[in-house]
């Protein structure tokens, strides 16, 4: 997608508004350009004398022309501001619907390229690049229409005037735009590698400020604040070279035209002293030179903002570029119930073309039962949680929800019937209530305050300021990490899921409020299929069925019971090793 063909998706609706906008711009620049004519007129005919050829006109006449100059200056700005209006109008219309579907196109790309690109980066792209493309449209653009009207009817007049005059003028504008095409290129590749390193700034100022804690209790301000002006120095670097290529294109524009006024102003005096032309069409050139040099002149000042308009643009667009692969069909089934039987069946899935993580894969997990998920870091645990919330789409067989698969259900209606609680909590700006029921907005209170008291939180929401009308917040600073996990689980019981997934959700908790959560969730999940992802497997030796994985496949399937009467098998040395068996049987060793 090209630049103008995106800003003209945004301009489309508002078009006609935007046409009446450049139908001012033109009639505002021609009446500006008409007192040249005027005042050429009246010198030949009233202040040259008769005897030389020149009309004798009314005083009225003379008193006209002269309303005439002093009324059109005022007519042009007031049809001039008008226009503003109808142009900051547009921008701020324009800057909406762009940051909006830039939002929401972001918010719908898959995972794997959230997981590529840092939360810094975009938001540099939907604030700052955005910002950039607003004041082009309300500033840089109105001044490139205007001066480009402007140096076109200016040219055109001249040649009426004395074609040989409007050929030096014509030079004079081929050097500006020999300048503007040797340095633009530059000045583009200048601001590409400036926004850049403001990117990789941004990305890396929000995960310190974010991280603020960690940077104290390490020591570490002093280190990163060298970091910081380090980048700092970098982006002024780059910022200055820009900035050095744009004072060198004003600098010779602003050479070529003085020499070219120089020039065009001798050959006029020679040209009425020889009688070939008049002195108002002396003075009209005159005018008309700098009526076409201003707005070249101009052109150099607000370049460098185009350019980084254009570049602002181009990183737009590469987001909005980019494919939104989890779709629903257009024949999409809306989930009304469910009773949570999931069945992986013949999966094939990898986040690198060279290396599969799973080849037809197959995992029963039967309604109304736990199933929990163990296995090293890596062998494919959150990828199936993933799978199952069609976070990713697989890439070859199916998964499916009481055996219809989930690509042929609207992705809403079945994020209702599947709730997942992370291992790391996420607090929003908003209220304790606003929080706990972020995926269920039209819940009662009643049912809020039900699943924090299911989740054992309701007592500690209680003791803040405002209770559950308390704004705690981004970061949720005024609760501890047991409490925002639990509050994140009261998030997902509010939903009342068939399926809940977990990441051992319990695993920021205390022993106090882990033993609480776990009997608040042994009734929860109760007659309720959970899929758990286990990371301490004293947590799940109650589950219904225990999958152990490795790279990609399953080793062992069965009850804790079952799997530790496997001789030397895979679940039972997993089991030994975390809970410290096999470290003290070697340290027995030792010691023998």
């Amino acid at each position: 997608m090209n630049r103008f063909r995106f800003l003209w998706t945004f301009i489309r609706p508002i078009r006609w508004s935007f046409f009446g906008a450049i139908i001012l711009t033109l009639v505002a620049v021609i009446i500006g350009n008409l007192p040249p004519l005027a005042l050429r007129f009246y010198i030949d005919n009233s202040l040259t004398p008769v005897s030389e050829g020149a009309s004798d006109i009314s005083s009225t006449m003379v008193v006209l022309g002269i309303i005439f100059l002093c009324f059109t200056p005022l007519l042009a700005s007031a049809i001039g501001n008008t226009h503003r209006y109808i142009i900051s109008t547009i921008a701020q219309r324009l800057v909406v619907d762009i940051r909006s579907s830039f939002y929401s196109h972001v918010l719908r790309l898959d995972l794997d390229y959230h997981n590529k690109v840092g939360p810094g980066i975009l938001m540099n792209r939907l604030m700052g690049d955005v910002n950039i493309v607003q004041n082009m449209i309300t500033g840089e653009a109105l001044s490139i229409f205007a001066s480009l009207v402007g140096l076109i009817f200016a040219i055109v007049c001249s040649f009426m005037i004395n074609p040989i005059i409007a050929s030096l003028m014509l030079v004079s504008l081929v050097c500006c735009s020999f300048s503007y095409y040797y340095y633009t290129g530059r000045i583009r590749s200048a601001n590409i590698e400036l926004r850049d390193q403001m990117d990789d700034m941004s990305g890396k100022l929000q995960e310190k400020i974010a991280g603020v804690r960690l940077v104290k209790n390490y020591g570490r301000a002093n280190a990163e604040t060298e970091n910081f002006l380090a980048s700092n120095v970098k982006v002024q670097e780059f910022g200055l070279r820009s900035q050095i290529l744009s004072v060198s294109l004003n600098t010779y524009v602003r050479l070529f035209s003085g020499i070219g006024s120089s020039v065009c102003a001798a050959l006029s005096i020679y040209f009425v002293l020889k009688g070939y032309m008049t002195f108002g069409d002396f003075q009209a050139l005159n005018l008309f030179f700098w009526f076409a040099l201003n707005p070249a002149i101009n052109l150099t000042v607000v370049i460098n903002a185009i350019i980084q308009a254009f570049t602002s643009i181009d990183r737009i667009i590469d987001v909005m570029g980019r494919p939104i692969n989890i779709l629903d069909k257009k024949n999409a089934i809306n989930l009304q119930s469910s009773e949570g039987h999931l069945t992986l069946r013949n999966v094939n899935f990898s986040y690198n073309p060279n290396q599969k993580l799973f080849e037809d894969f197959d995992l029963d997990i039967p309604a109304g039962k736990m199933t929990a998920l163990v296995g090293h870091t890596g062998c494919g645990k959150t990828t199936i949680t993933a799978l199952l919330m069609r976070l990713y789409d697989v890439q070859g067989g199916t998964v499916a929800l009481d055996g219809t698969d989930i690509r042929d259900l609207r992705q809403n209606s079945l994020r209702k019937f599947i709730a997942a609680v992370p291992q790391e909590s996420v607090i929003f700006d908003g209220t304790v209530r606003e929080n706990i029921a972020y995926g269920k907005t039209d819940a009662t209170m009643e049912e809020v305050i039900d699943a924090a008291k299911a989740a054992q939180i309701h007592d500690a929401i209680m003791k803040l300021s405002d209770g559950y009308n308390t704004d705690i917040g981004s970061t949720g600073s005024q609760l501890s990490v047991g409490q925002k996990q639990r509050i994140a689980i009261a998030r997902s019981i509010v939903l009342k899921p068939s399926v809940i997934i977990m990441d051992e959700a319990t695993s920021s908790l205390d022993s106090e409020s882990e033993l609480a959560v776990q009997k608040a969730l042994s009734i929860i999940l109760k007659n309720r299929t959970s899929v758990v992802v286990a990371h301490r497997l004293s947590t799940i030796t109650s589950a219904d069925q225990i999958v152990a994985l490795d790279k990609g496949k399953i080793i062992e399937i069965g009850t804790h019971e079952e799997l530790m009467r496997i001789e030397n098998g895979y679940y039972r040395n997993l089991y030994d090793e975390l809970s410290g068996k096999n470290n003290s049987a070697k340290e027995e060793e030792v010691t023998e």
